[in-house]
């Protein structure tokens, strides 16, 4: 009963995945085609960080890159590497909910995963934080597990598991180092463990500790081996670009967008559900709180910080949420009984955030539908048409609309698979730089798509253009399709 109850929520959660998976349009506005583009040139043969800009850690489009060559290389076969990855997060949120509260915590925890919408954008996006929560799921839930079957073969399995998924979310997406948090707390609380018991025992519970530290060390070893000669560009795009960028960005608003965020029926749930563990005093509670904490801060400085940033915090949430059941009544005088009546409200709660997700991603289907038919679609789809008739497909396009270039089946240099703002305002995109590049026989077109392309910063590359290149297609607001002169 439980397996197949289990079975057939997640084969819900996928075929949520699927629906409307192959929209033809960027669903964040531009990140999509970045990584699109990505994806495209390491399967060209570029490597990754050189000559490939890239400014995340590498496991997350190396989680998706067998699945996108796998089902053809196009833009639902790296959607769906996303939704796949995503599965893991709603079986980690089910193991965490066990962990907490048992079998009603599991059901619990997965049906609020599998409504949050947020949870099922950030599955059908390519983007890296779908894969980096879903790892992070995995690991509190491993860590909860080893918390309480800390020895024998379980415990070390659990230990290893929790420090390999730690390392996978951590070089998916640095926001992951919030879930140190609640697994180093944990730790921790195993070590003051360790210490009351007979010093000839110590050694034995350390045992799993030790294999957990070992397999994140081999684990971290093992992804960057590919990028040992290549440590300058890594470090230069995952840390020094993102450092960078809060030199060109603000916080102000950050504020107000992450208490909104909150003022929501599960941020009340996991509020409702951490004063009664706190209440009861159980303290697993406490790194909970501390993985919500942690996000929450790195939100707070996040710099820009967008919606689907938000992602990050909802497992913290659910964990939370979980935390205010109790075992349900099994006779009418229990039902009256303070247990059953704080489990009544947090039920309530639930019920009310399973209804508020499940209408707000009804609502986003419909939008997304709409999305596909819009003129702005059509727009993209018609320069994608045109792309394809001036530029072979062995032959470059620069371009601040990455996504439309993929649309045409058409590459970037590798080096500007990224031509973001940020990097524009940071200099780490200069006009010297692209005219370079727009000088390589192997560029035959430059397309202005996003308004990216237009920064002040690059007029003497706007400048250099005409001399070069004619204008064969103009769309309107600055957009337009320019092919190399002959």
């Amino acid at each position: 009963m439980i397996g197949g109850t289990l079975l057939g929520l997640l084969i819900i959660g996928l075929l949520m995945r699927l629906y409307t998976l192959g929209v033809p349009f960027d669903r964040d506005s531009y990140d999509e085609g970045v990584y699109w583009q990505t994806l495209r040139s390491l399967a060209a043969g570029s490597a990754l960080y050189h000559p490939t800009f890239y400014s995340q850690p590498p496991m997350f489009v190396f989680s998706i890159f067998p699945t996108y060559l796998l089902f053809g290389q196009t833009l639902w076969a790296a959607r769906f590497g996303i939704a796949l990855v995503s599965m893991l997060g709603l079986v980690g949120i089910f193991l965490l909910g066990y962990a907490l509260r048992g079998w009603l915590g599991a059901f619990i925890a997965l049906l609020l995963l599998l409504l949050a919408p947020l949870y099922l954008s950030a599955s059908q996006t390519i983007q890296a934080e779908g894969p980096q929560v879903a790892f992070s799921v995995l690991t509190v839930a491993f860590a909860y597990l080893w918390w309480h079957k800390s020895t024998g073969w379980r415990g070390d399995l659990y230990a290893a598991l929790c420090t390999l998924t730690l390392t996978l979310s951590i070089f998916s997406k640095l926001f992951a180092l919030a879930t140190l948090v609640p697994v180093c707390l944990l730790a921790l609380a195993h070590i003051w463990r360790i210490r009351q018991q007979p010093a000839g025992s110590r050694l034995k519970a350390s045992r799993s500790l030790l294999i957990g530290i070992v397999v994140m060390v081999l684990a971290t070893v093992v992804i960057m081996l590919p990028f040992a000669g290549k440590l300058g560009d890594f470090w230069s795009g995952v840390i020094s670009f993102h450092t960078a960028a809060k030199t060109v960005s603000s916080r102000m608003g950050n504020t107000g967008k992450v208490v909104r965020f909150f003022i929501a029926p599960l941020g009340f749930a996991a509020l409702y559900g951490s004063i009664v563990a706190l209440l009861k005093k159980d303290w697993r509670v406490i790194p909970l709180l501390g993985w919500g904490l942690a996000c929450t801060i790195l939100l707070w400085q996040q710099e820009p910080l967008f919606d689907h940033h938000f992602v990050i915090v909802i497992p913290a949430l659910v964990a939370l949420t979980c935390m205010g059941l109790g075992p349900l009544p099994l006779n009418s005088q229990q039902l009256r009984q303070r247990p059953a009546l704080i489990t009544a409200g947090c039920l309530l709660l639930v019920l009310i955030s399973i209804v508020f997700g499940a209408r707000t991603i009804q609502l986003n289907y419909s939008h997304l539908q709409a999305q596909a038919t819009s003129a702005g679609t059509q727009g993209s789809l018609r320069t994608a048409h045109d792309l394809q008739q001036v530029v072979a497909p062995n032959q470059f396009v620069i371009t601040d609309g990455q996504f439309v270039a993929a649309l045409a089946g058409r590459n970037t240099p590798p080096e500007l698979v990224d031509t973001s703002s940020v990097r524009i305002n940071t200099n780490y995109l200069t006009s010297a730089q692209l005219i370079q590049q727009a000088s390589q026989p192997r560029v035959e077109a430059i397309l202005f798509y996003t308004g990216r392309l237009t920064n002040s910063n690059l007029q003497a590359f706007r400048d250099w253009i005409p001399q070069h290149f004619r204008q064969v297609h103009h769309y309107g607001n600055g957009s337009a399709l320019w092919v190399k002169i002959q």
